[in-house]
């Protein structure tokens, strides 16, 4: 492996992701790495994890078993506090990372480990039992174990058969002297986006243990209006003064600590739940409304038409208005499916992607609204952010208060970065130090040769954004009766929600029937607007 300094030098070097999602992604280290892609064009997103390069220790020493339990031992119900512990570390930054791959990668360690190396490993591992994934052409989950020709002989039996069994994953032998077959297997499994993880090995590697996750998944309904035979009258109920209207998905916002425009997208919804029949009652809308477009029809020259003429066309209009205004309540509009919380201290937007292969992935962005981000994190345990995902509501009208027509407007803004977890010392800290210790870790479970854990650096970028919305809202009455531009709206009652991300927020995106978390992060600054081209509608 390279030494350490190269490592660090390498890592802290800021490398360019403008192709990341156009062209191939090539990743350079001395050092294995992660590498995460996560578009929202559709919802594309790729990980891989090099979780642990083991290298050969003859001299290393078993130590003393330590039955000390973790503060961050999982439980496998939900999100955990495991997942949130990376979180925390690194404060007022753009963060993201996959919590599954770091489990998946641990447990997948643990297997191999013997004496206290694995006892602080279950110690953290707890009850997590890793769920076997169904790879297809939108989504690639798989383990495997690279292994030095040389030490084939070396590899336990039992080991190989238990990755093979409980992870579905592939033992590959290979010369070690040069990174090319593990490239080509990265490649493959991360849809040929991640080319060339490692550019060299070193003598001392005698096993690579690699976790590698991509997904490309599409929104389970598009952000753009589909098939909409008449959008002009899309925001809007006929009769009921009340509309909205959105506006090009890709529009300038403003955002706390940016100081230029950054792009954002449109989210826009109303629900009426307004019964405007039983408010008003029918026969007062009937008298009133009648006598209004009998007195159109003879403001605006309709004299041609004689009394009983006037009567009958007033008749047929009201049906039909008493009709219309009937099938408002209960209705909604909306920009596209998602649900939502918001109270005093919080906003919450979520919206699910298809499902594939039986998973059913949900992002999730939670913006604190009294106290910055960073307060907001450091306090948050899985307990809160577990009881939070469960107040969320779909927009469905019996979710939201009756007797008025709820208005939600908002935006999401775009954003793109990369960011390096260090993991090797965020597991020390959580109690997990034997395993890189060449004198105490003990793998004897993988190999009766003595080996230490040499690297574990987790690397990922992420790049958020969203093609057109576009939403206007016109009221059209038209087709009835001689005054075919006649309308007689009611004031109705509206409670708005602001749901216009603003402030740095944390997202997550989860597995919405285990709440397995695949990937954790923050957003401090969003992408620039930069003249961002307009959208293509449908």
């Amino acid at each position: 492996m390279a030494k350490k300094k190269e490592v660090k030098e390498e890592v802290e070097q800021k490398e360019e992701v403008e192709q990341v999602v156009e062209k191939e992604v090539t990743v350079k280290r001395k050092s294995p790495v992660v590498g995460i892609i996560i578009s929202f064009v559709l919802l594309i997103a790729f990980s891989v994890t090099v979780a642990f390069v083991i290298l050969n220790n003859p001299g290393s020493k078993e130590s003393k078993s330590d039955n000390k339990s973790s503060a961050y031992e999982m439980t496998g119900a939900g999100v955990e506090d495991f997942d949130l512990y990376f979180l925390k570390q690194d404060k007022n930054k753009n963060v993201v990372y996959s919590p599954l791959s770091i489990k998946y990668a641990l447990s997948m360690l643990n297997e191999g480990a013997e004496g206290n190396t694995k006892t602080q490993i279950t110690n953290v591992i707890g009850k997590y039992t890793p769920k076997k994934y169904t790879n297809s052409k939108n989504m690639s989950f798989a383990n495997a174990l690279f292994v030095k020709d040389s030490f084939r002989d070396q590899v336990s039996e039992k080991y190989v058969n238990s990755l093979k069994d409980n992870y579905n994953a592939e033992v590959i032998y290979d010369s070690f002297e040069s990174p090319k077959k593990v490239n080509d297997w990265v490649s493959e499994k991360t849809l040929k986006l991640i080319n060339n993880l490692i550019d060299n090995i070193d003598s001392k590697e005698k096993y690579i243990l690699i976790n590698a996750l991509g997904i490309d998944m599409e929104w389970k309904s598009s952000f753009v209006l589909a098939n909409c035979e008449n959008c002009s009258v899309f925001g809007g109920y006929n009769h009921e003064q009340y509309h909205w209207a959105g506006g090009d998905q890709v529009e300038k916002g403003t955002f706390k600590g940016v100081s230029e425009d950054i792009a954002t997208m449109d989210v826009l919804a109303s629900l009426n739940n307004y019964d405007i029949i039983k408010e008003v009652g029918e026969d007062n809308i009937r008298k009133t409304v009648r006598a209004e477009y009998i007195k159109y029809l003879k403001e605006n020259n309709y004299n041609n038409l004689t009394t009983s003429q006037m009567e009958k066309e007033a008749d047929e209009y009201i049906d039909a208005y008493i009709k219309e205004i009937k099938s408002n309540y209960k209705t909604n509009d909306k920009s596209t499916e998602f649900s939502l919380y918001v109270d005093d201290d919080i906003k919450v937007f979520a919206k699910d992607l298809k499902e594939y292969n039986n998973v059913n992935l949900q992002y999730v962005a939670i913006m604190p609204t009294k106290e910055d981000l960073d307060e907001y994190v450091s306090s948050l345990d899985a307990k809160e952010l577990n009881e939070t995902l469960g107040k969320l509501k779909e927009l469905k009208n019996e979710n939201f208060k009756e007797g008025v027509i709820t208005s939600i407007k908002g935006s999401i803004p775009k954003f793109k970065f990369d960011y390096n977890l260090n993991l090797l010392d965020e597991l020390k800290s959580l109690g997990i130090t034997d395993a890189f210790d060449s004198n105490k870790a003990d793998l004897s479970g993988i190999s009766e040769e003595k080996t230490y854990i040499g690297s574990v650096l987790h690397k990922a970028n992420i790049e958020f954004t969203q093609e057109g919305i576009k939403a206007s809202a016109a009221t059209e009455v038209g087709g009835y009766g001689a005054g075919g531009e006649f309308s007689y709206n009611y004031e109705v009652p509206v409670e708005e929600i602001d749901l216009t991300f603003d402030n740095p927020y944390m997202f997550l995106i989860r597995d919405k029937e285990t709440g397995e978390v695949w990937f954790l992060g923050t957003v401090y600054e969003p992408s620039l607007y930069k003249n961002e081209p307009k959208p293509t509608y449908w």
